[in-house]
Parts: C-alpha cells; sequence; structure tokens
C-alpha cells in the first residue's frame, strides 16, 4: 500500500481539494457568498498576473475589461435571450477584441506611460457606460440579469455558484499555466526580463505583447459576465478604478510573476474587507474596512517583500513525509538534521 500513497503534493491541488470540501462541513450564506466573491477575484488576479508579471505590461485599468464584458454578455442574455453559457463566451470575446484594439493602438508604448493609457481607458469606459443611456441605462444599471441553467437545474442560492465559480478558476488557472509553459509563455518571459535582448533572439515582440494583453482581457471579461449573473445587476459603478487597484495589490502581495501568487494575494485581500463587515457597519466605521487592508499591506510588504507565494513560477509542492510515517507506520530515514514536519518544496 505504501506505493500508493504520495510522498508530495502540488499546492494548487490541494488549494482545489479543500476548496471542494468545504462546503460539506460548512455551508452558511455569507461564508458561500464570500466565497464566490473570491473566486471572482482570483479570476481576475490570476489574468492581469498573466500581462503583469508574466508579460511584463504594466496594466492600471484591467476594470474596464470586466465591465466591457459584463454589459456585453448581460445585454445579450436581455434582449436576444442567449443562455448565460453563450453570453460567457461573448463576454470574453468581447473583451478580447477591445484588448486587442487598445493594445494596438498603445503597442509602442511600455512601463508607466503604458499604464496610464490603460488607466485613462478604464476611466473612459466608465464614463461612457453612465451617459449611454439608451443601451446602459446609465447609472441604473442593468436589473433583471437571467441565472444559468444546466440540463435543466437553475442556479439559485449560493451553492451552485460557489462550485461554478471554482470551476471557472480551475480553468483559468491551468489555461494560464499550460500557455506559460508552451512556447507562447517562454517567449513572454523572455520579453518580460529584457525585450531588446528578446527581439534580438527572432521573437517578434508586439505581436506576443498584443497577444498577451488580449488573452488577460478576455479573462476578465468572462469575470464580468459571471458576476453580473450572479448578482442579476449590472451598473457603471460595480468595478471601478479602485478594483483595478486592488487587482493590482493582490498580484503584488501574492507575487507578481508567481505561477501560485495569484491565489493567496486575492483571498488575503478580498476576503479581509468581507470578514471586517460585521464589525464595521456604522457611518463613523466603515472606513476601517480599508484601513485594514492598508494595514496588512504595509505589514506584508515589510515581511515578505517578494510576496507570499515567491516571485517563482515552479510549482510549489507541501511533502507528505509526515503524514506517511504516521499511517503507514514507515521507519524514519536514519539522516541526521531532517526535521520531522511538513516541507514546502518547489519544483516542475
Amino acid at each position: 500500500m505504501s506505493k500508493y500513497f504520495p510522498r508530495r503534493i502540488n499546492v494548487t491541488m490541494l488549494f482545489l481539494i479543500l476548496a471542494l470540501v468545504i462546503p460539506a462541513f460548512y455551508r452558511k450564506p455569507f461564508f458561500l457568498h464570500v466565497m464566490v466573491l473570491l473566486a471572482i477575484w482570483v479570476i481576475l488576479s490570476e489574468s492581469l498576473n498573466f500581462v503583469t508579471g508574466f508579460a511584463g505590461q504594466l496594466a492600471l485599468g484591467h476594470a474596464a475589461f470586466v465591465t466591457i464584458g459584463g454589459y456585453a454578455g448581460a445585454l445579450i442574455m436581455l434582449e436576444q435571450g442567449w443562455s448565460f453559457w453563450s453570453a460567457l463566451l461573448i463576454g470574453g470575446g468581447t473583451a478580447f477584441i477591445t484588448g486587442l484594439i487598445l493594445g494596438f493602438m498603445a503597442l509602442r508604448l511600455r512601463g508607466d506611460y503604458l499604464g496610464m493609457v490603460t488607466l485613462g481607458f478604464g476611466e473612459i469606459v466608465r464614463i461612457v457606460a453612465i451617459n449611454w443611456v439608451a443601451v446602459t441605462r446609465g447609472p441604473m444599471g442593468l436589473p433583471g440579469i437571467p441565472r444559468p441553467e444546466l440540463f435543466g437545474y437553475k442556479f439559485l442560492g449560493e451553492l451552485p455558484w460557489y462550485y461554478l465559480g471554482i470551476a471557472l478558476v480551475v480553468f483559468t488557472h491551468f489555461t494560464i499555466e499550460r500557455m506559460l509553459f508552451s512556447r507562447f509563455g517562454r517567449a513572454c518571459l523572455a520579453l518580460r526580463d529584457d525585450e531588446v535582448a528578446a527581439r534580438s533572439m527572432g521573437i517578434e515582440t508586439n505581436r506576443y505583447k498584443l497577444l498577451a494583453f488580449c488573452i488577460s482581457s478576455g479573462f476578465a471579461g468572462m469575470a464580468g459576465v459571471f458576476y453580473a449573473s450572479w448578482t442579476t445587476l449590472f451598473s457603471p459603478d460595480t468595478f471601478q478604478l479602485t478594483d483595478s487597484i486592488m487587482m493590482s495589490v493582490m498580484i503584488t502581495l501574492g507575487g507578481i510573476g508567481s505561477l501560485l501568487g495569484a491565489i493567496p494575494g486575492a483571498i488575503v485581500i478580498g476576503a479581509l474587507p468581507e470578514l471586517l463587515r460585521p464589525f464595521t457597519t456604522g457611518p463613523n466605521i466603515a472606513s476601517l474596512r480599508l484601513a485594514g487592508v492598508g494595514l496588512l499591506m504595509v505589514l506584508l510588504l515589510i515581511v515578505r517583500p517578494q510576496g507570499i507565494a515567491g516571485m517563482s513560477i515552479k510549482h510549489a509542492y507541501i511533502s507528505l513525509e509526515p503524514l506517511r510515517r504516521l499511517l503507514l507506520r514507515e521507519k524514519k530515514p536514519e539522516k541526521e538534521g531532517q526535521p520531522d514536519e511538513i516541507k514546502i518544496v518547489e519544483g516542475r
């Protein structure tokens, strides 16, 4: 039996297993609501980390693509009667094409200049959504967005949305992971490290920058459709500049350029305001939620400036040797200095 017991487990797989079994023991509506919200933050952080951490492009208007995707999906469901699953593709595709247009116009920009362009684009999208009343209904938003159905089962309550959120997180993470370890991903990493050297090696830097920007935008658009159908309401103020900044903070604290970093960063920063909400409901102390987030940011940057998960694209594993010896009663290897504790190791 010992040969079937694993010696280590992938940290990502451990997160997935825990997420799948948690509702079997604890499924209060508020808890599931927060978990669905965290799933959205993880998707957005993963997509932003792809373009910023892996392709080296500063993007500060990521919320704009969430808004574009959310409106595209909501309108196609309300006006044309399309299903949520079709709207998910339409929202992601619309954000992808918008990212293609913006990226093509800002192709020669880099660094802070690209960040300012994306920042301004985010505000343009929000202002257009507010004033284009004939389509978006302005500040009133789009109410009554239908919820998805799957084989006759309608998504009511928080539990089905919880598992759908996990499915989208898994899809986003493993899609980005496969791209990262492909020829395209290696080209993006080379572009991030040194664009001039990458160009000298024959890499078409403009094409890879543009494609990375579009892929990141497409995932953000899908997250917008998911949020719109979950809340059944989408308005111009749903995702704003502050949300774009929060996404940047999440990947910074989790570890920019880390394969796993966006997940703990999104969970910590996304969950803290919701956990503090029951204790900061008064008008005079409501701002303490953001103050708590800011304090946590400062502490983490001081204690661990490289981020919670570091800045490595390697897979992280947890050693199961202590548990293996405990359950299978194997003898401890006679090796001096080997600690009897759980370790986190890295590997491909």
